[in-house]
């Protein structure tokens, strides 16, 4: 995989992100905000980091050693706690993405109401919100639980709302997450395949 092109992938959504929420957000919620999640949080506390480097030739490796520069890029925090490779069954014409059982029984149900968690088993299922960060957009879907197939599903516009309007193909890698403060499922594009 080429950490390299999903970490500039990453940045220009940050970056987009910024530029459009400057304009419309409140000095008082930045500092809030900003309290609340630091600049600079403390690496200690995040289990979940990861250190990418990306190849260097050998000039640039003396290079480094020289300058005292190092290309070592740590992420300190990855909200998508369930990622998925698409197949091209999230594709086609059915219309639903199956979302990995594990990572919804230990990182979706447990942070959702009962009442819910019972609506999504249910056969009609729960109609939830599906934000967008690249696009600052949210979109109805429904999250259901398919007895049969024993999967969690997203369905109801997923091809029309998230496959034609980004252009998805098989082997994009994607991430989702359940906002309990929200409640609303969190949509990023990861890695392009090509």
């Amino acid at each position: 995989m080429d950490y390299s092109a999903c970490v500039s992938h990453l940045h220009d959504q940050e970056k987009n992100r910024d530029e459009g929420a400057r304009d419309d957000v409140s000095s008082a919620v930045e500092v809030v905000a900003r309290n609340f999640f630091p600049l600079t949080p403390d690496p200690k506390g995040f289990s979940d980091a990861k250190v990418l480097k990306k190849e260097a030739s050998e000039g640039e490796e003396e290079e480094e050693r020289c300058s005292g520069v190092s290309t070592e890029l740590t992420l300190l925090y990855d909200p998508y706690k369930i990622k998925k490779k698409l197949a091209k069954g999230d594709l086609g014409h059915l219309s639903r993405l199956l979302i990995p059982r594990p990572g919804v029984l230990r990182h979706v149900l447990p942070s959702m109401s009962k009442e819910r968690v019972e609506r999504v088993k249910s056969e009609k299922g729960d109609k939830v919100v599906v934000w967008d960060p690249d696009t600052r957009s949210e979109h109805r879907l429904v999250f259901i639980y398919w007895k049969s197939s024993k999967s969690y599903v997203l369905k109801g516009g997923w091809k029309k709302e998230f496959v034609e309007r980004k252009g998805l193909a098989d082997g994009d890698e994607i991430g989702i997450y359940w906002d309990p403060i929200a409640s609303s499922f969190v949509f990023g594009l990861l890695c392009k395949a090509n």
